[in-house]
């Protein structure tokens, strides 16, 4: 700005010009581009001509690209109105400008290219930044080609990502790329060769009119898959399923193993029928391209050790510590072995910490618990801040003003603060979370819904006023907070600020507050309008955020707004997002209607009582298997189908009637069920649910792999699982009694096909080792079933009496801990009751949910405990009982005494308490 400030102060100065060339900016160049635009094409050519012959005569390019005439009155423009408040990086202001603008003529580009590319104003153009690339953006197609070539795909990417943010579409970014190929040679192979890594963007259409593909080891092909590789080409998209063809109608006999080696981006697409063909030294060689190294032996099988075999001997523990502490322990395994070596750590309960909640230091007391190896656990990390919370009794809460002793764990600190507390952050230590937020998104995904929305309800309060309309600057200092903003914040947001953020917000996690509200700010007239009237571009511009629009606004998008390979695009977005680690931990809405919507132009036929289309596998890849209906997959052809059936087999989206028509091409294909080898069986996945019960029976189920793929596919129905179980033991000659737990862990949901009479026979030793992954499971059991499998546990060999187990049992247990008997849960210690995971609250029957807890327990729950009771279960629950639950959900915002307490059950808690020996307190004393 200092520059900016010394060039204004002096008379008659080509202002832009002079700061392009002295600063080489990014956003100088874009506001450049705005105002060359009013300048005729002949003083363009002018300046064209001049700076030439000045780099010809190796001197330095001079002067006003502006007309003397407009000079001074853009100069005082910029130094008076935009100065002051623009910063180096600011697109929305950019885009502002650009919108007070008419469009550019093709001639003005042109000459406006020209100049761009001398060397002494930004260099050679592979080597510009993405922001000088992103400011030159509507010059590029008239730059020529070989500036291009160099760029990584990456790159491209980058660029292409950048666009909404200039207000334009990414599909706009692509055609300016392959408008390129008009300036290359005729031959269309040399063409696709020269574009280099630009060829990754090419569409099917555009790669059949310029050279089908059809040579397995070609140029073309080979830099097709690197495309794959690298990231930039999906897999399971169309250009993958062009390759896959060519692949498979050579045959992978006729290549080499090194040859072979090169498909290794498209292994996980190919079918078992081709690598059948292939020799043992063809598979010997792309073997290490199936397997993954990253772990090690014991890496992968301690931390999944079921408690019951977690038999750790004291001195052996103690002697390998150093290798036992980095592990990456399961809640229950960490409170386990050092709880019985009477360790005043990580086994430490709420009752022994409250033992020291009344000293000075109590703080030191939690300091040490968190720098523990993997942090505080389960339920210790609320009582921890219960008792802080009784001890800070301040109006205003300075995390970071808290002293020395905190040693850097204001990160694990602050995001751990409850609901109640985050309201009473300061300013400081709110800045504090921005920054953290910034550098470790995922960390503040793994927060309860509430509490992300409470941290970014309290930064905003921090970073603008109340009742005015929020910035594009204060979205960017949000940073991945903007998307848990409640309906009330997001309201303030206007719809041009919001167009201006769209390209970030693709990345971001977005509550569904946040969700419903943008959904409706597309739609205003002043961002896209009416959906009727949306052109390509708005719809690549939303990108995977169009599924934000309601299914009724979706089906109004006109249909040459969602042509095939826009469409493709932005469902490969939506599903990359998905699969992602950040949107794992946000957590995916239903969106089954709106992406059903979205593709009714693709799969239903244009006019009223045409047939609908029969979609080959192409059609699949650029939709989604379950997009189409029964009838149309009964058409497919049996090769079409072939080569997308690993797609519907793991498409969670089809329904019964499109299962039985998929298994019904399966047949046609493999013949009846009972001659499917092991393979298929494996290959057919979640398909197999559409077999009627007389074909299950017929399936060879004993082969390890096969009961233990169909043990773990969710969606059966109740006879289905009766038949895995039944087939399972009469194919095998084995009884109930004599499964041990690698069997029962094999059978996953099929345990529920069991009666409550034979599950009564299982050796309760055995199914104590098995039900840390039974527990797992959404088991499908009625609850006569769940009570007999609870029982199990109970029983000598198992987990002894309920009154006797920590919450590391209940987390251990799981979904089983549905099946105790309702006096048993209804005596449960709060502590006990932390230890309950939600997918075992969840799958609890509402009537004896609503028995077994009373409103004072409900009240103990978590907050991710109190989220996942169901609708069904709160319907059930008196209105003390809903009113617990929403205390619970929202952390405590109300006083606990509200709900009135239960003396009976505090003094349980008491007498409960374990004996702390004066020993731990002294041995604590000298730790601190």
């Amino acid at each position: 700005m200092g520059t900016i400030s010394q060039i204004c102060s002096r008379p008659n100065s080509p202002l832009l010009w002079e700061l392009l060339q002295r600063e080489k900016s990014a956003w100088v160049l874009q506001i450049l581009v705005q105002e060359y635009l009013r300048m005729p094409p002949e003083n363009l050519q002018q300046l064209v001509l001049s700076a030439e012959s000045e780099a010809a005569q190796g001197g330095k390019l001079r002067g006003s690209l502006v007309p003397p005439s407009e000079e001074r009155a853009l100069d005082t423009y910029f130094c008076h109105e935009l100065s002051p408040s623009l910063s180096w990086k600011r697109p929305q202001r950019l885009a502002a400008i650009r919108d007070r603008s008419p469009a550019m003529k093709p001639e003005q580009k042109e000459a406006l290219a020209q100049l761009l590319v001398a060397p002494e104003l930004f260099g050679e153009v592979p080597a510009w930044s993405q922001e000088l690339l992103w400011a030159a953006l509507p010059l590029l197609p008239h730059l020529p080609l070989e500036h291009f070539l160099q760029l990584s795909p990456h790159q491209i990417q980058a660029l292409e990502d950048s666009w909404p943010a200039a207000g334009l579409g990414p599909g706009q970014a692509r055609h300016v790329l392959r408008s390129l190929v008009n300036q290359s040679v005729p031959d269309g192979e040399e063409q696709v060769r020269r574009l280099g890594s630009l060829a990754c963007f090419l569409s099917t259409e555009e790669l059949q009119s310029l050279v089908p593909l059809s040579d397995p080891m070609g140029s073309v092909e080979q830099g097709l898959l690197e495309c794959v590789a690298n990231g930039t080409l999906s897999p399971e998209g169309r250009v993958a399923h062009e390759l896959l063809r060519v692949l498979r109608s050579t045959g992978g006999a006729e290549l080499s193993p090194q040859e072979l080696q090169a498909w290794g981006p498209l292994f996980s697409q190919l079918e078992l029928s081709f690598l059948e063909e292939l020799s043992e030294l063809q598979l010997r060689t792309i073997l290490p391209a199936l397997q993954r190294t990253d772990l090690t032996l014991g890496q992968c099988l301690l931390p999944l050790l079921p408690l019951k075999l977690l038999q750790l001997d004291t001195p052996v523990l103690l002697a390998n510590f150093r290798a036992y502490r980095e592990l990456p322990w399961s809640e229950q395994q960490f409170f386990f072995p050092f709880r019985s070596l009477g360790t005043l750590a990580g086994g430490m309960t709420c009752e022994w910490l409250q033992q020291f909640s009344w000293r000075t230091d109590f703080l030191k007391v939690v300091v040490l618990l968190y720098q523990l190896p993997g942090g505080v656990r389960g339920s210790l990390r609320a009582c921890i801040w219960e008792e802080l919370q009784r001890k800070m009794e301040i109006s205003e809460l300075e995390l970071g003003g808290l002293g020395p002793d905190l040693n850097g764990l204001e990160q694990e600190l602050l995001f751990q603060l409850p609901i109640q507390l985050i309201d009473r952050l300061s300013n400081d230590s709110i800045l504090l979370v921005l920054e953290l937020v910034r550098g470790d998104p995922e960390q503040f995904l793994v927060l309860p819904p509430l509490r992300r929305e409470a941290l970014a309800e309290r930064a905003l309060r921090s970073l603008a006023p109340q009742d005015i309309p929020l910035s594009g600057e204060v979205l960017e200092a949000l940073g991945p907070l903007v998307g848990s903003l409640g309906t009330e914040s997001v309201g303030r947001i206007l719809p041009q600020t919001l167009l201006a953020q769209l390209s970030r917000l693709q990345n971001f996690c977005l509550g569904e507050p946040f969700a419903t509200e943008l959904g409706c700010l597309l739609l205003h007239e002043s961002a896209f309008g009416r959906p009727e009237l949306w052109r390509r571009d708005e719809v690549e511009q939303a990108g995977r955020l169009v599924l934000t629009l309601s299914s009724q606004a979706i089906l109004l998008l006109p249909r040459e707004a969602l042509g095939p390979e826009t469409l493709e695009r932005l469902l490969e977005r939506q599903q990359s997002w998905e699969q992602s680690r950040a949107g794992q931990l946000c957590g995916v809405p239903e969106l089954g209607l709106r992406k059903a919507a979205l593709v009714t132009g693709v799969v239903q036929a244009e006019a009223e009582g045409e047939p609908d289309p029969v979609p080959t596998c192409a059609d699949v890849r650029g939709t989604f298997p379950a997009a189409w209906s029964a009838a149309q997959i009964a058409e497919m052809t049996l090769s079409d189908f072939e080569d997308c059936l690993g797609l519907f087999a793991k498409d969670p989206g089809l329904g019964s009637e499109e299962l039985q028509a998929a298994m019904g091409k399966a047949k046609e294909l493999w013949g009846p069920p009972q001659g499917l080898h092991p393979e298929q069986i494996l290959q057919l996945g979640r398909l197999l649910i559409g077999l009627g019960e007389r074909e299950f029976r017929e399936l060879i189920v004993v082969d390890w792999a096969v009961l233990g793929a169909l043990g773990q596919l969710e969606g059966w129905s109740k006879n289905q699982l009766q038949v895995i179980v039944s087939s399972f033991l009469s194919q095998s000659g084995r009884h109930v009694r004599n499964l041990d737990f690698i069997h029962l862990t094999a059978l996953g949901h099929a345990i529920c096909g069991l009666r409550p009479d034979e599950i009564q026979h299982i050796n309760n030793r055995e199914f104590s080792k098995a039900v840390l992954f039974l527990g797992s499971l959404p088991l499908q059991c009625s609850e006569e079933q769940l009570e007999a499998l609870a029982h199990l546990l109970v029983l000598p060999g198992g987990f002894g009496l309920v009154s006797n187990w920590g919450p590391e049992i209940f987390t251990e247990i799981g979904s089983v801990a549905a099946g105790l008997p309702d006096l048993v849960l209804s005596a449960l210690l709060r502590g006990q009751i932390r230890g309950l995971t939600p997918l075992a609250i969840a799958i609890m029957p509402a009537p004896k949910f609503a028995v077994v807890f009373n409103p004072v327990q409900l009240s103990g729950f978590t907050s991710t405990q109190a989220l996942a009771i169901t609708a069904k279960q709160m319907a059930w629950l008196s209105s003390e009982q809903r009113q617990a639950v929403i205390w619970a959900q929202q952390e405590g915002k109300e006083s606990l005494q509200q709900l009135g307490r239960n003396t009976a059950w505090d003094f349980q808690e008491q007498t409960a308490s374990f004996w702390i020996p004066t020993l731990a307190i002294f041995l604590l004393d000298c730790l601190l």
